[in-house]
């Protein structure tokens, strides 16, 4: 089975990114297992959006126990909960010229993956998607931003990647500041994360509501503040954008966190606020805000 790239995590991201790959031509092939392998096997992978169903069949698909060499490109897009367990079963199928894409909400999965592979195996991927699991590989998709940022040093090996994308609707950016482009992301999600999921009320009504987005700008500075201290050059009015991203989603649009919180799932709470707390804890800040969402979802 010959493909230049695998999906490692077919939910609302990595279903996304993997139906516009086919759209543009570009077949990867999923590594999956269980329900959600029997379904691509026997189905194929189906995208929702805006009320129609789109049915990409048949899929490039494989169990990960008979995977004997991972490609050339691995889009790692499960969840970073996942992340030390899935190393641990990757590290002996790579090769010194596998290529780690991760695409994940925060940087832990990008820290984890960089510490245990030499440095130049591993590329940060910013994505903003706003994307659901309805049932193993049916992936509902809200209206709206498509937007997937990767370095720009990294084109010779991402370029048929990035094409196939681009053509499948997605915006890439192939960009000189990823690890900014990460923060100014940080800025805008986590404090949507957690007021969403604390008002149990969309983007939309978030984005609207006084008191909430007094809230947002609060966390967001706290955000600000750890990636001015880490030598992060931001936007002059970067907690600003990260209000006026929220009008380019669907304004029924939740946050995977929310929805993974009020379903008693695993989350990521961990993975998106302790490494910013972290960071903060290096250069010797107190972000209140960050510190009580951490103490109420984590410890």
């Amino acid at each position: 089975m010959n493909t230049i790239i695998d999906i490692i995590g077919a939910g609302g991201a990595g279903g996304f990114l993997a139906s516009a790959l086919y759209k543009g031509g570009l077949r990867p092939r999923i590594i999956a297992r269980g329900a959600l392998l029997q379904r691509l096997r026997e189905a194929g992978l189906t995208i929702i959006s805006d009320n129609q169903s789109r049915n990409y069949t048949p899929i490039s698909c494989q169990a990960l126990d008979d995977v004997q060499q991972l490609s050339p490109l691995v889009l790692l897009t499960a969840k970073s909960y996942d992340i030390p367990r899935l190393l641990e079963e990757l590290a002996p199928r790579t090769t010194e010229d596998t290529l780690f894409i991760t695409i994940q909400n925060g940087f832990a999965a990008h820290d984890m993956v960089s510490k245990m592979f030499e440095a130049g195996r591993t590329v940060m991927g910013v994505l903003y998607v706003s994307a659901q699991i309805i049932s193993p590989a049916v992936i509902d998709v809200k209206p709206g931003i498509a937007q997937l940022f990767l370095p720009e040093e990294y084109e010779r090996q991402l370029l048929p990647v990035v094409d196939a994308l681009c053509a499948g609707g997605v915006e890439v950016g192939l960009v000189d500041d990823i690890e900014r482009r990460m923060w100014i992301k940080q800025i805008f999600l986590v404090p949507f994360a957690i007021i969403n999921a604390e008002m149990r009320q969309p983007i939309g009504k978030v984005s609207q509501d006084a008191e909430a987005r007094k809230r947002w700008a609060a966390i967001a500075e706290e955000i600000a503040t750890v990636a001015h201290a880490c030598g992060i050059k931001l936007p002059r009015d970067a907690v600003a954008m990260s209000l006026l991203k929220a009008e380019h989603f669907d304004p029924l649009a939740d946050s995977s966190f929310a929805r993974d919180v009020w379903a008693n799932r695993p989350h990521e709470a961990e993975a998106l606020f302790g490494p910013l707390l972290e960071r903060a804890r290096q250069h010797d800040l107190n972000c209140p805000l960050l510190q009580q969402a951490y103490k109420h979802y984590v410890q």
